[in-house]
């Protein structure tokens, strides 16, 4: 329908003939779904269909795009809340554009939304693209951020498409990255793309954030962003995006997709490394190449480092298994014995054979963690052959 006119697109809205359809996303931490994407969709009297793509383009040209964010605003309420009733726990996605978050009617409908409880923030992701943020727009920005103040996380959809994804995560509050299907879609066949979606994936991590993997449509894409430490995932070979209905009897199911969050284990064994190697950095550069003194940015407590926070954050969800919590005390003494090394390595008098001994115990204290780490790791990739062994028998 390339003949479509800003006229048919406002009658269409009049009309109450756009909906939101929800594609499903799975978490690999929990192995079940943990969000969904609204979709805008354009369903006809009679039934049909108009593609997003015959009218979405027009709309943007048009400047009616703003116009048909602020008119959905309420079913997005609806639905989210509805989501929320009847399923729970489960965050909704939309997208917006340039023009929805320079325009203050729309930044004032979302954060009324908010404060009058229509929305839960925290339950609410924007998604941007990075080309939408390419240019410094001083309003954008600010705009931005005031909806990150309120609750809301900021996605960056379509990451690695543009030239100005690293400047864009710099200057923006984003939280999560989304992969680009590009990408995905690349990943078996090409070893550019499965570099780029490592590289990414490794940069989100450090960063603190959250990856997205779209257009996921095999398993075994599926696995293997499960063994590289991906977030979540979504894509035709979970659930194609569905009608309100659908989509919650879909998530009502409650199917777990994936065993233990093995690539997030292996970061963190990555982490740990980095950790150990910061400390001897550290260390050297207070004996030879002068840094500052009593300036431990590393931090003394072990909830402080990365392991930390993975071990007391997310990783809880793991207390009770024996290896998972025999991590715990081999973890608190390399954190005593690499402060003790900072600490001696301050003070000028302490002889290079002490710290040449402190080190030693540290790289032990280190290796006995790395070895329980990579235990737990054979032990969940064997959990999760039994597993697929179970489903095939069955």
């Amino acid at each position: 329908m390339s003949d479509l006119r800003p006229a048919d697109v406002l009658r269409a809205l009049d009309a109450g003939e756009f909906e939101f359809f929800y594609q499903p996303k799975v978490s690999f931490l929990t192995g079940r779904i943990s969000g969904c994407e609204a979709l805008i969709r354009w369903r006809k009297a009679d039934g049909s269909y108009v593609l997003p793509g015959a009218f979405l383009p027009m709309a943007e040209r048009s400047g009616l795009i703003t116009e048909i964010s602020r008119r959905m605003f309420p079913v997005l309420c609806r639905d989210q809340a509805r989501i929320d009733q009847e399923v729970g726990g489960i965050h909704v996605a939309f997208n917006v554009n340039a023009h929805d978050l320079e325009n203050e009617e729309m930044i004032e409908l979302l954060l009324q939304g908010i404060h009058t409880g229509l929305l839960r923030p925290e339950q609410i992701q924007i998604e941007l693209t990075e080309t939408a943020v390419a240019d410094d727009h001083g309003l954008l920005v600010e705009n931005v951020r005031t909806l990150v103040d309120a609750g809301m996380t900021l996605v960056m959809d379509d990451f690695g498409t543009g030239y100005s994804s690293l400047d864009a995560l710099h200057r923006l509050p984003f939280s999560v990255v989304k992969i680009d299907q590009a990408v995905i879609k690349g990943l078996m066949d090409s070893s550019r793309c499965a570099a780029i979606a490592m590289a990414s994936i490794r940069m989100a991590h450090e960063m603190g954030m959250a990856v997205v993997a779209e257009g996921v449509e095999t398993e075994e894409v599926f696995q293997y962003l499960h063994h590289s430490g991906c977030t979540e995932a979504q894509g035709y070979w979970i659930c194609r995006p569905k009608p309100i209905d659908e989509a919650i009897a879909f998530i009502g199911e409650n199917r777990c997709w994936c065993e233990f969050p093995v690539g997030l284990l292996r970061h963190v064994e990555m982490d740990h490394i980095q950790w150990r190697k910061s400390v001897m950095d550290r260390v050297l550069g207070v004996r030879q190449l002068q840094y500052p003194r009593k300036d431990n940015c590393l931090g003394s407590e072990p909830q402080s480092c990365r392991f930390g926070e993975w071990f007391y954050g997310t990783g809880r969800a793991f207390a009770g298994d024996p290896m998972f919590d025999g991590l715990e005390e081999p973890h608190r003494k390399l954190h005593e014995v690499g402060d003790r090394l900072i600490q001696a390595a301050e003070v000028d008098h302490v002889p290079t054979y002490a710290l040449r001994s402190m080190t030693t115990e540290l790289l032990q204290r280190s290796e006995e963690l790395m070895r329980l780490l990579q235990d737990l790791e054979i032990q969940a990739l064997l959990k999760g052959e039994r597993a697929k062994v179970g489903e095939s028998a069955a």
